[in-house]
């Protein structure tokens, strides 16, 4: 039971004589390859991505001039494009084949062990079929006509059964076929992004577009806030990449010069390299918040705290329900209604990949002035108790955990930002909830 059954070998199902057959390939070592292989890819796109930059900015600003300048930038930009390409290629390649290799690895499991079952059973039926037609049909009148017509009639049934167990046998294997199919077909579709369709027409995206998601994908944690006072922007951008990653996608164009382009509701606006913030955080997030800079019309505007609303209204153009505590703790999230009513409305936005996004109470959770927003990331119940969880733009609530405890959250370990309180604590020690309509 413990071997790896070859592809072909674990029996003829009944009546078709189609073979079973077993996964072939080392999910593990498909994935740990494919991983490597995304790993390098963004390794690429950055380095690219950083070459371009020197020779479109501190290049261009040399004082000495000639053909041994000029053929190095000529060479800086040949070698960004290269990396540009095998990024391309490698990053998205790279992320299905190791998204595949850690999806089936308990498929490949359950799938060979499927398949040895089935195929010693094959073969246990194989005998006993083979048994009962040794057997010769006695005929009545022979001396122990009932003893030999009783053996015959127990080896059909021992066969018979033996049938049924492979039969139920080879229908679990193939669902468990089933399920590593849909996986296999999924990662067959990722392959077939639009980015690796250009590259295959022979147009290259543009160097700037590589870098700006880490992960292939917009998500929660690429955002990572650091001096800045925008956890107003944060905590909305946190809560798209959770619900809606292809909204951010769909909000940046990375342009040809190394200048990226986000698209607000009431107007693009155009940024470069040396306006971002350098805080470390995806490119993606960067790129927004350099955007958004400007849209607030300076950094004194843009660090001195906002509202969640009203960058909702910059990305979406839609109306934002706003609840607030002024009725009291309980009443705020209600409207008069039973504290469920408002659960099921969190609860809907997220089911559809609209951010929720709440204000820390003054001193509720740590955050001493209160203001603070955090993203709510998910409604549910657990045992009958509404809860939700929440995550801190800051990436961590390493600063804060006694304040969360005593407020009722429970931290998760490790500690990557994220908490659940029960949607009863939850209004109590936020002050109000932003939520994109």
């Amino acid at each position: 039971m413990g071997g790896k059954v070859e592809p072909g070998t674990a029996g003829v199902a009944l009546g078709t004589g189609q073979q079973i057959r077993s996964m072939v390939g080392e999910p593990d070592v498909v994935h740990k390859a494919g991983q490597k292989m995304a790993d390098y890819g963004h390794l690429m796109a950055q380095v690219g991505g950083q070459l371009l930059a020197i020779q479109e900015a501190e290049m261009a600003q040399w004082r000495f001039a000639g053909e041994a300048a000029d053929t190095l930038r000529a060479n800086v930009s040949d070698v960004a494009q290269m990396l540009a390409i095998a990024s391309a290629l490698y990053a998205p390649i790279g992320q299905a084949l190791s998204g595949y290799g850690s999806g089936t690895s308990a498929d490949q499991t359950e799938l060979d062990k499927l398949a040895q079952i089935c195929q010693e059973q094959w073969a246990a039926h194989e005998q006993l079929v083979a048994a009962y037609k040794a057997l010769p049909a006695p005929s009545p009148g022979e001396p122990d006509y009932e003893q030999k017509q009783q053996e015959r009639t127990d080896a059909e049934n021992a066969a018979m059964d033996a049938g049924s167990s492979w039969s139920r046998s080879s229908a679990q294997w193939n669902n468990a076929y089933v399920e590593w199919f849909g996986r296999y077909t999924a990662a067959v579709a990722s392959l077939s992004d639009p980015q690796l369709e250009t590259i295959r027409k022979g147009e290259l995206p543009p160097v700037a577009a590589l870098t700006l998601f880490p992960n292939g994908e917009p998500e929660p944690t690429d955002v990572d806030q650091g001096g800045a006072g925008d956890c107003y922007l944060l905590s909305v951008l946190a809560g798209i990449a959770k619900g809606d990653p292809d909204r951010i996608k769909d909000l940046i164009t990375a342009n040809p010069d190394g200048t990226y382009t986000v698209h607000f509701k009431d107007g693009d606006i155009t940024v470069r390299g040396d306006q971002l913030p350098d805080d470390g955080q995806a490119d993606w997030v960067r790129v927004i918040e350099g955007a958004y800079q400007v849209h607030e019309g300076s950094f004194e505007e843009f660090d001195n705290g906002g509202d969640p609303a009203a960058v909702m209204k910059a990305i979406y153009g839609g109306d934002v329900d706003y609840k607030d505590n002024k009725g009291g703790p309980f009443d705020w999230l209600t409207g008069g209604n039973d504290i469920d009513d408002s659960g099921d409305q969190i609860k809907d936005a997220l089911s559809h990949g609209r951010p929720v996004v709440a204000i820390a109470s003054d001193g509720a959770l740590g955050f001493e002035g209160g203001g603070h927003a955090l993203t709510v990331t998910r409604a549910y119940d657990k045992d009958g108790v509404a809860m939700v969880q929440i995550r801190n733009p800051w990436g961590s609530n390493s600063q804060h955990e006694g304040a969360i405890r005593d407020a009722g959250g429970i931290l998760r370990d490790p500690d990557d930002g994220y908490f659940t309180m029960t949607f009863a604590d939850f209004a109590k020690a936020f002050t109000a909830v932003e939520i994109q309509k």
